[in-house]
């Protein structure tokens, strides 16, 4: 996957001229009222109760169906700092959607807004971490790729950028945790179906595909956190299948015999080598 088209339903969403729904955003103006509302509670917020909470200009201005987050990227032709990109005006998230999946898609809609062969350097907000309550100020934009450059002479505000590449990078790496996940729930259905019609031989081989890709899951989720540093979920997601044992006892009806173990822990370890790479899914 290397365009921004990622995925053809996601792209088939989102439609400026029409307005419609692109992930959990919905394209409003930069006078929207639920919008105000939220920016007037932002501590960047300089006009409180003003009309517009946007600068004069080329605005992206994205919203929430029930009004609860609010997204803005505001682009300008010639910047003080020289970059071909756009800023993140204002972001504020009182929903109950993660504050890195609205940051993704509000990205996502920002470079295609922007058209391709723009915004050459990428998306850049800045965050006062003096008036964050937070350990790790940024986490959320860290969290889909955005990587802290530097700060601002005046306010020392910390400045952060996210580039094309990095915002592929992070849908890619999504896109290949979704498509391992729904390959391991239909290889755990499989195996149940298989051992309680008897055949134990099969329902342990699709086990077996089953747990080399929660071992992908896993291995893709260090990857990500690790290299690319982003979460594509929690670590607590990835105790999926139960131990060998236990599944055994559940087709056996109860305790298995010592060999029986040791010969389906060898058919496990062929599958070992058949799951690809997760760096070859997302690179």
């Amino acid at each position: 996957m290397s365009t921004l088209a990622f995925k053809e339903d996601t792209q088939l969403l989102f439609n400026f001229e029409d307005k419609e729904v692109f992930g959990p955003w919905i394209q409003t103006h930069n006078c929207d009222e639920a919008g105000r509302k939220l920016a007037d509670r932002h501590y960047s917020r300089q006009t409180i109760g003003a009309a517009r909470f946007t600068r004069p200009g080329k605005n992206l201005v994205l919203r929430t169906a029930k009004g609860d987050a609010v997204w803005a990227t505001w682009y300008g032709k010639f910047r003080r700092d020289g970059l071909d990109a756009c800023e993140c005006t204002i972001f504020r998230n009182e929903s109950s959607y993660l504050s890195s999946y609205l940051i993704s898609y509000g990205c996502l809609a920002s470079f295609l807004h922007a058209g391709v062969g723009n915004l050459k350097d990428g998306i850049i907000t800045y965050v006062d971490d003096s008036k964050v309550n937070s350990v790790n100020p940024g986490f959320s934009f860290r969290a889909v790729g955005f990587k802290c450059i530097g700060r601002t002479k005046k306010n020392k505000l910390m400045i952060f950028q996210l580039k094309r590449e990095a915002l592929e990078k992070y849908f890619s790496t999504i896109n290949a945790n979704e498509e391992y996940k729904q390959y391991f729930e239909e290889s755990i259905c499989l195996a149940a179906t298989a051992a309680e019609l008897g055949d134990i031989e099969e329902a342990i081989d699709i086990f077996a595909m089953a747990m080399a890709f929660e071992r992908s899951l896993l291995e893709l989720y260090r990857y990500a956190k690790s290299k690319l540093k982003i979460n594509v979920a929690d670590k607590q997601d990835f105790k999926f299948v139960p131990s060998l044992e236990d599944f055994l006892e559940r087709v056996y009806g109860g305790w298995c015999p010592v060999e029986e173990l040791n010969h389906w822990k060898s058919i496990i370890k062929d599958y070992k080598g058949i799951i690809p790479p997760v760096n070859s899914m997302i690179d």
